[in-house]
């Protein structure tokens, strides 16, 4: 508006030279796509990892629970040991690197009070010097009641007690990733570049992209396009921004505390209450059938379903032909002599591979999936009005009910039949026949 109204001619050809320098190889010069591309590709990897290596306790606590034998308070005190340990190893490495879990627990006696940590334990990690090495003391302790429980037989073999031991080290190692993320972050330059280049580069824009004489077939006074790529770069900005530090206090960011309360819950639960002996054995609905027909509700059964078959499964590249012949490769064909040859040569006949196909292909034309679908329906209604009308029939007084008349019966009869005869046996129907029999 300012170049086509307020300007003067001078005015208006100094503000198009501007333009024309500006919107020179704009992009050549400042690879917005590259920078911020590639910012955002290692931002959300972090985020990822990240997220992956702060751990759930799920496994480890159904490994206690069923690999750990016995019924008695000192094998319950020592799963449940197991679980509040390995939250507070947790905890112990969250609160270093997390404002929100530092927060919780601005102190070790904030721990004990959690119940997460005793008086005796808290004396134990002040008197190692090494902070480092005080994360990593509640897992030792971990293993120690481990190998208690298996010189005492509760568990089984040493393989079980190698395979929670892995268990817990894939968990220690998951928080050692956090450590070493936040001990190296991405480089502070780095984020601040790519934000001042975004900003930059739609700065330029605001002169580089408007509309001069000569310049476009239309004279628009709105960069559309500008526009356009103004909203996509600043979200994936915003993006990048949203998920730079996952661990942070921003609504974005992951509810650690949140986890830590998950573990600690679904831990001690799954030691107490997962010791339980499986459900007696039943054959199942499926056992006397010779094909298995999972079902759906009607309205999930409408869904198309898309098989996990090749896409050239169904492809049949001899359906011309009758026989076909086998073969050697033709590199090895040149070095055998003719009776070799001979021998090698195989002709199969496909006559039987063909006649199975076009059945198949038959069946495939013949079976209407949406029809089938739609009589299921159908019937499905009949049986909610039949029920519907059953159960207004036994909530009436006995002596104002009155009974159908043969008219009455045979048309619902034919209606019945129309829709397929389908059963479906309930209380309601079998008192309403003792009832017409009285």
């Amino acid at each position: 508006m300012v170049y086509v109204h307020a300007l003067n001619e001078e005015q208006q050809q100094t503000f198009e030279a501007l333009v024309r320098y500006f919107d020179h190889d704009l992009s050549k010069y400042l690879p917005l796509s590259f920078l911020l591309g590639f910012f955002v590709s290692q931002v959300v990897g972090r985020w990822n990892h990240i997220t992956e290596g702060i751990g759930w306790i799920d496994n480890s606590a159904i490994n206690f629970a069923n690999f750990i034998h016995g019924k008695d308070e000192d094998t319950r005190l020592q799963r449940r040991s197991l679980v509040r340990y390995m939250v507070l190893n947790q905890a112990l490495v969250l609160r270093d690197i997390s404002m929100q879990v530092r927060k919780r627990f601005p102190t070790l006696e904030s721990l004990i009070a959690a119940g997460l940590l005793t008086t005796a334990e808290k004396e134990e990690l002040e008197n190692e010097e090494d902070i480092y090495t005080r994360y990593w003391i509640p897992l030792h302790w971990c293993y120690c009641i481990l190998q208690k429980a298996r010189n005492e037989k509760k568990i089984e073999s040493d393989h079980l007690l190698v395979f929670i031991v892995e268990d817990i080290q894939h968990f220690r190692e998951g928080l050692s990733k956090l450590l070493k993320f936040d001990w190296i972050p991405i480089p502070l330059v780095y984020p601040q570049v790519v934000f001042l280049a975004v900003r930059i580069y739609f700065a330029i824009c605001l002169i580089s992209r408007q509309y001069i004489k000569g310049k476009e077939t239309i004279d628009i006074y709105i960069p559309l396009k500008t526009m356009i790529e103004f909203f996509v770069y600043m979200g994936w900005m915003k993006v990048a921004e949203a998920l730079l530090n996952p661990l942070g206090e921003d609504d974005d960011d992951l509810e650690v505390n949140s986890m830590l309360d998950k573990n600690l819950i679904t831990g001690m639960a799954l030691v107490d209450k997962g010791q339980r002996f499986a459900p007696p054995l039943v054959k199942d609905k499926y056992w006397s059938h010779e094909r298995i027909d999972p079902l759906y509700s009607l309205s999930a059964a409408k869904r198309s379903v898309h098989p996990l078959t090749g896409s050239a499964a169904n492809v049949n590249l001899v359906k011309d032909v009758q026989n076909i012949t086998m073969i050697p490769h033709k590199s090895r064909l040149s070095q055998m002599d003719e009776t070799t040859r001979q021998k090698h040569i195989k002709v199969v006949s496909v006559e039987e591979h063909n006649q199975q196909h076009k059945q198949k292909e038959q069946r495939r034309k013949d079976a209407d999936p949406d029809d089938a679908l739609a009589q299921m329906r159908r019937r499905s209604r009949v049986l909610d009005l039949f029920e519907q009308n059953t159960s207004n029939f036994l909530n009436v007084p006995a002596s104002a009910r009155s009974l159908p008349t043969n008219t009455e019966m045979n048309g619902r009869s034919r209606a019945w039949s129309m829709s397929g005869g389908l059963h479906r046996p309930s209380a309601n129907h079998a008192t309403l026949n003792m009832e017409s029999q009285a």
